[in-house]
């Protein structure tokens, strides 16, 4: 069941006020037995009815007491003759009219009031339902901030290590606005990689570096340009010698061999 589309329905403000037919009392009766967000909404709209009835509430005149009092009368007859009393109904009553317009009109204002206070109430979820999402928003930026300060931290950590090497591959003419920086120390064997600019892939494809030492091929890691990484990506693979650097575009986990015709950038490390 769609409670929020109940709620909204307008059927219980009907039912507090006595405005339904009994199939429908019996109808909110028990949907309010089954679910605690319906009855929830009578007990609000009930206590909102009772709080304005009690706010425009009049004391009737001190005199009016006075008055019935003297119009009965208490004398004692023997034979009471008891006579129905006529009725004309072509004799209009305007007191009897004007009571029930009273009461028709206090009836429509206490249910505009009833949804007055709805509205109040649902902008009041609609306003909590916007903090928590811009709160769900600002944790997200949080940690994104604290992922790329960690990788800063990383990043500052390789640099300052002796012998570590910035190497700049530059994209052939297959992908001519390729641009990347290789970060390598020879001694630690770590090797990183920050991509600046290169084509994106399909979803069952990856880059993948490789070291060149002798003209020979060493898998150096595989790596991703998509946007959705870190500045500096660290690759698992250590490097202890390399003549080289070169990027090719490999399966999805990398190729044992490169793909000579996917070759994208290679640059010396003596250049």
């Amino acid at each position: 069941m769609n409670i929020p589309e109940y709620l909204a329905s307008g059927i219980l403000e009907s039912y507090v006020v006595g405005a339904v037919s009994d199939q429908e009392r019996r109808e909110v009766n028990c949907l309010a037995a089954i679910y605690p967000e319906i009855q929830q909404e009578l007990d609000l709209l009930s206590l909102s009815i009772e709080n304005y009835a009690l706010l425009h509430s009049v004391e009737p005149p001190i005199e009016l007491k006075s008055r019935i009092m003297a119009q009965l009368s208490f004398e004692k007859i023997d034979d009471p003759i008891i006579r129905p009393m006529p009725v004309d109904y072509s004799t209009d009553r305007p007191t009897f009219k004007a009571t029930w317009i009273v009461a028709a009109s206090v009836g429509l204002l206490l249910l505009a009031f009833s949804f007055f206070l709805l509205s109040q109430l649902r902008t009041t979820q609609d306003t909590l339902a916007q903090l928590q999402s811009a709160k769900d928003s600002l944790q997200q930026e949080v940690g994104q901030l604290k992922n790329t300060q960690d990788y800063s931290n990383q990043a500052l950590a390789l640099f300052r290590q002796p012998g570590t090497r910035t190497l700049e591959l530059r994209g052939n003419e297959k992908a001519p606005n390729g641009d990347m920086l290789v970060f390598w120390n020879a001694k630690t064997h770590q090797v990183a990689v920050e991509v600046r600019s290169l084509p994106p892939l399909r979803p069952d494809q990856q880059y993948q570096l490789w070291s060149l030492v002798g003209g020979k091929p060493v898998d150096a890691g595989v790596f991703n340009a998509d946007g959705t990484n870190a500045l500096l990506q660290q690759l698992n693979r250590p490097i202890d010698r390399a003549d080289a650097f070169a990027v090719t575009i490999e399966k999805r986990g990398g190729s044992p061999t490169p793909t000579l015709s996917t070759l994208l950038a290679m640059s010396p490390v003596d250049a």
